[in-house]
């Protein structure tokens, strides 16, 4: 039920009005007709004379008729329009209570409801017929925790009722009809007709949205206050500073009173404030804009800042404010003053080592190089790079052991730490790349990080270093040759010519002892006695010529083998045993000699340190190469801790094979005994 909808007059109820007026004026005209014929009959108004009695009744129903156009008329149509109006202006209040976004309800004098809008029953949840005529603080206005019914004399929009007084409530509770409490702000006023209280409106709104944003108000204002940037909005319709933050008066120097009402022009430092405009105009421009400027604090001082403007336009694009974050970089400024230093002692440190550093995007495929990388392979600074340029900078005869190399590296099988050759400037140049590849937790392979080497000056100095080793060894191998040929000489003359005189000498002792020995027992007795020492002298000069060069050796290695391991036998009672399933293997003399010294020498370090119990030497030529496998079953020793000392007779060995171009290998763990393996191509001189 509206509450404008009031009683008014129909236009039929005026009509009726008038026509009793004409009735009235017809039974007033008959009246003076009848005063006049019966103060003047007979005459010309008589009834029974002319129709002359029937004139007072045509005057006074023109009369009526004037009086009708006149006044009653101009009354019929201003009614009209003013019941036009009246309708009009309740369609328009009804439409008004129907879609107003807050809710209203009205009361009677006694503060029973009337009525109520839908917004009101869409937020407290009753309808009309629910409220029926309760007074209102039964229903929805309670006190504000327990939700029990406030007493009349205690409720303030029922003393707009009793009173007449206008309530304002900025925070309220109302309750829902299922009993959930409704943060509401309301209004009462009352409702007077002819100075008297005939009851009040209640518009009321729901608060949950404005204290939300109040809450949210406060937790940017908490930020405003306590951030550790400055912070100031500036009106640009008022040219001046509205808001300032404590951090940005405190990075200043000042009191936030002391900076209210400022210029932001006044804290830029002399330098920074000519190109302010064109700052300005940028963030006018572009919304946001940052850059880098000086500042001055209140003493005078300078310090570096980065500024963050942005422009806040109303719905017109008209420029309202400008939001200005402040922060102190001059931390940031230090700490890239000492990265930039760092960095510059790097390029200098990776110039002097010829040492650059690269980075490998894998899945995007972009490669970034240090300076020193440029420098190395010759190529523009900040010139594009991937994978494939770096590639063709290769030299073409490694190209495809890089490529290779590097896909081993990324399938996850093998380091990738290599030596190559690039193209830098038409120059040749030798290069070493090592590289870190990172994966992710799926395993996927996420970037690669490196460096590369250039290693074209040790490359040439281990060049003129190998072909000095190369020529020492060859010095050695001839030294060797040399001594080993003087060894024979020696050998041959010592067992040809001093054996010869020993012998002779020998026979003459003996001659001599025949000849006087029988008469003289005296002599006879140093005659024995000298040819005694004689064959002592003999078997010395034997051994000492077989220690120079065996004699064994004329009939090749596998004899002189045997020979060797018998009398090593005979000497250390350790058993020996030779697999030698060649008797003829077909050496030159160098190599025979080479292997049978390795061989002695091995048999010499068993004697001292191996405390074996037996020795197996395995003698073969396999494809070309002689193949000779020595084993002990004694302590053995740390590889590692052997490698470390000085031990000539393993380097001996080493270099006898090396000479050759073969190779020698030292197998031994401590409790596991020694292996050692020789092999030393043969195929040229046996071709």
């Amino acid at each position: 039920m509206s509450p404008l909808n009031s009683k008014h007059y129909p236009d039929r109820h005026i009509l009726a009005v008038a026509f009793l007026v004409m009735l009235a004026l017809l039974v007033l005209g008959q009246l003076v007709d009848r005063l006049i014929t019966e103060s003047y009959a007979p005459g010309p108004f008589s009834p029974d004379g002319s129709w002359s009695g029937h004139v007072p009744h045509l005057l006074l129903a023109m009369f009526g008729a004037f009086l009708f156009y006149i006044y009653f008329l101009p009354l019929v149509r201003k009614h009209r329009d003013s019941q036009r109006i009246l309708t009009e202006s309740l369609r328009k209040n009804e439409l008004i209570l129907q879609h107003a976004g807050e809710g209203i309800y009205g009361l009677d004098n006694r503060g029973r409801m009337t009525f109520v809008n839908p917004a009101a029953e869409r937020m407290l949840g009753y309808t009309q017929a629910d409220m029926g005529k309760n007074l209102v603080n039964h229903i929805t206005y309670r006190e504000h925790c327990a939700g029990c019914s406030l007493p009349i004399e205690e409720c303030s929009i029922l003393a707009t009722c009793r009173d007449g007084a206008l309530q304002h409530c900025d925070d309220a509770i109302f309750w829902r009809k299922d009993g959930r409490p409704l943060d509401v702000q309301y209004i009462s006023a009352p409702i007077l007709e002819a100075g008297q209280i005939t009851g009040a409106v209640v518009v009321f709104s729901d608060n949950t949205a404005r204290k939300q944003n109040e809450a949210i108000l406060a937790r940017w204002q908490q930020i405003f206050d306590h951030a550790e940037w400055g912070v100031i909005v500036y009106s640009v319709e008022a040219g001046q500073i509205e808001r300032i933050n404590p951090a940005f008066a405190r990075m200043h120097g000042y009191s936030v009173e002391e900076l209210s009402g400022g210029s932001v022009a006044e804290f830029f430092a002399e330098e920074s404030r000519a190109d302010l405009p064109r700052h300005i105009q940028m963030v006018h421009e572009t919304g946001h804009h940052i850059w880098e400027a000086w500042h001055m604090r209140k003493d005078g001082s300078r310090f570096p800042v980065q500024v963050d403007a942005t422009a806040v336009k109303d719905e017109a694009g008209q420029i309202l404010y400008r939001v200005v974050n402040v922060q102190d970089i001059t931390e940031r400024r230090r700490a890239e003053d000492i990265l930039r230093e760092s960095e510059a002692h790097l390029a200098r440190a990776q110039a002097q080592g010829k040492l650059g550093s690269w980075w490998l995007d894998i899945s995007n495929d972009v490669l970034e190089w240090s300076a020193e990388c440029y420098r190395i392979f010759g190529v523009p600074q900040g010139s594009p790079l991937n994978f494939q340029i770096f590639l063709d900078c290769v030299h073409p005869d490694d190209r495809d052991y890089v490529d290779h190399s590097w896909r081993a590296a990324v399938a996850g099988g093998a380091a990738y730490d290599i030596q190559h050759r690039i193209v830098s400037a038409g120059k040749i140049k030798w290069v070493r790349e090592r590289a870190d590849l990172e994966v992710a937790e799926d395993g996927t392979l996420v970037r690669g990080i490196g460096t590369v080497q250039d290693i074209t000056e040790l490359k040439r100095h281990e060049d003129e270093l190998l072909r000095s080793r190369k020529s020492l060894r060859e010095l050695a191998a001839h030294h060797e040759t040399v001594r080993e040929a003087e060894r024979t000489r020696i050998a041959r003359e010592i067992h040809d010519e001093f054996g010869q005189y020993l012998t002779a000498l020998r026979m003459d002792a003996s001659m001599l002892g025949i000849r006087f020995g029988a008469d003289n027992p005296e002599l006879m007795r140093h005659v024995v006695g000298m040819k005694k020492t004689i064959d002592t002298t003999i078997g010395v000069v034997r051994n000492l010529a077989t220690s120079l060069r065996p004699g064994a050796l004329d009939m090749g290695l596998v004899s002189a083998a045997e020979w060797l391991l018998s009398g090593f036998e005979e000497r250390t009672r350790i058993r020996c045993r030779l697999y030698a399933p060649q008797e003829s293997l077909g050496l030159d003399e160098e190599r025979s000699t080479a292997a049978f010294r390795i061989l002695q020498e091995s048999l010499t370090n068993i004697t001292r340190y191996a405390q074996a119990g037996e020795v197996s030497v395995r003698i073969e030529l396999v494809d070309g190469v002689l193949e000779m496998d020595i084993r002990d079953d004694g302590v053995g020793f740390d590889n590692k801790e052997v490698r470390s000392r000085k031990t000539f007779g393993l380097m001996g060995m080493r270099e006898r094979a090396l000479q050759f171009g073969g190779e020698s290998r030292i197998d031994s763990r401590p409790g596991e005994g020694t292996t050692v393996r020789i092999r030393i191509p043969c195929a040229r001189e046996l071709a």
